[in-house]
């Protein structure tokens, strides 16, 4: 009983937030944020992150560059084996200890998952800021800007809470607010 309260309580703190962002942003939420409402589809569903293909700047490929000389590919990989690790564990503790059916087992490995899930994208967060910063030391200040306005153009608009739920990336307001000092803004 207590698994299906918790899901009826994910649900609406779902609704709350889908209802929060189509506010502040004017945007509307489609298919996708019906989907997001879903306990297990919200898992795989993804994010749409840009309207349109983000262009190729200087910045964007020491961005890149950043990343593959500070390995974050390998570590957000050894990061996912080891989240599956204890996934694996835990719907196993769950089927053959607590004698859960494997749905059942699913579910509540989805509902445990939820803070992790916030976790790996701080992780990710961290990891963007990092190549920015990577990036902005090598082509410097009016690049990086300019840049941070070309993406800001492509980017779906999020808040802050949307994007650190949903969003492995954070907003490109976000990132220019740590390495300009500034906020870059996006088209509403």
């Amino acid at each position: 009983m207590l698994l299906y309260i918790l899901l009826c309580l994910e649900i609406a703190v779902r609704i709350a937030i889908e209802v929060r962002e189509r506010r502040l942003t004017q945007l509307h939420g489609g298919v996708f944020a019906v989907l997001r409402l879903i306990p297990l589809v919200n898992d795989i569903v993804p994010l749409p992150e840009n309207s349109c293909d983000p262009p190729t700047s200087l910045f964007v490929e020491k961005h890149e560059e950043g990343h593959n000389a500070l390995h974050h590919a390998v570590l957000r990989n050894l990061m996912k084996v080891a989240f599956l690790l204890v996934a694996v564990w835990f719907l196993a503790a769950m089927v053959v200890r607590w004698n859960a059916s494997f749905f059942e087992a699913v579910l509540w490995l989805h509902l445990v998952a939820i803070p992790f899930k916030y976790f790996f994208n701080w992780y990710c967060w961290t990891q963007e800021y990092e190549a920015d910063a990577y990036a902005f030391k090598e082509v410097g200040q009016q690049k990086a800007k300019a840049a941070m306005h070309e993406l800001a153009e492509c980017e779906i608009p999020y808040s802050k809470l949307f994007a650190s739920i949903y969003r492995e990336h954070p907003t490109v307001a976000l990132r220019s607010q740590r390495i300009l000092k500034k906020v870059v803004g996006s088209r509403q």
